[in-house]
């Protein structure tokens, strides 16, 4: 589960009278996956009661969405949710159905970098889009079932290691941010900014708070909330 915090703009003017903040906190239901908090604030005459908020948020947790340019002042008691998962897994998904499969992929050869490895469970998507898949991660480990699948499902090797060759080139490469050589790059840091924008589904951005990023919203779905269908995601 996840929380939302919708802060409400403070008076611009001095009140006559001391008012207290005033926090609520509401689950909102989400199809195909767990239920997420609204945490409404109204701050009071001395603003916000970051202690009351974090209370309502869930002390400790660490998926709270702030909204668009709101940042959290120190000793909060409040972790600001970062996106794990799901931007280089959009990335997978992008780079999948750009290259295809068929003859051509016989001949491709296609580095995706997952330092933190995130992906051993999706890697099947790109099996078929190349006949060289070289997987550069920190956690060579966590590849090793995904490895013995890809080879009993396809017949298909893939290359894991922790640091990639001098020299090496790709037709295609998957990462957190680019600067590889390869001929097409998908880099999940380029995702949610700068126009690159995965088309969400309304049923979920109907849901999405005002004020809160819809990707940042997507990415908390995914990886909070485990809803499955936002994990198809992929670039036009």
């Amino acid at each position: 589960m996840f929380a939302v915090l919708c802060v409400e703009e403070a008076p611009k003017f001095r009140l006559p009278f001391k008012k207290k903040c005033c926090v609520e906190a509401w689950q909102a239901a989400v199809r195909g996956g767990a239920p997420f908090y609204v945490v409404n604030v109204r701050p009071g005459s001395r603003g916000i009661d970051w202690h009351q908020v974090a209370v309502a948020a869930g002390c400790g947790r660490e998926c709270v969405l702030l909204p668009q340019g709101f940042s959290l002042p120190e000793n909060s008691g409040i972790k600001e949710y970062r996106a794990d998962t799901l931007p280089l897994l959009i990335a997978l998904n992008t780079a999948a159905k750009r290259l295809g499969k068929g003859e051509a992929a016989k001949k491709r050869r296609l580095l995706v970098v997952d330092k933190r490895a995130v992906l051993p469970s999706y890697i099947d998507r790109v099996v078929l889009c190349a006949s060289k898949i070289r997987i550069v991660t920190d956690h060579p480990e966590k590849y090793y079932d995904a490895s013995l699948r890809v080879m009993e499902r396809f017949g298909a090797t893939l290359a894991v290691c922790e640091e990639i060759e001098m020299g090496e080139s790709f037709d295609a490469c998957v990462c957190e941010s680019g600067g590889f050589n390869s001929k097409m790059c998908v880099a999940a840091t380029d995702i949610g900014s700068g126009g690159l924008m995965p088309e969400i589904p309304d049923e979920y951005l109907r849901l999405c708070p005002m004020k809160t990023d819809p990707f940042k919203f997507a990415c908390a779905l995914f990886e909070c909330s485990g809803v499955r269908a936002v994990g198809e995601l992929a670039l036009e």
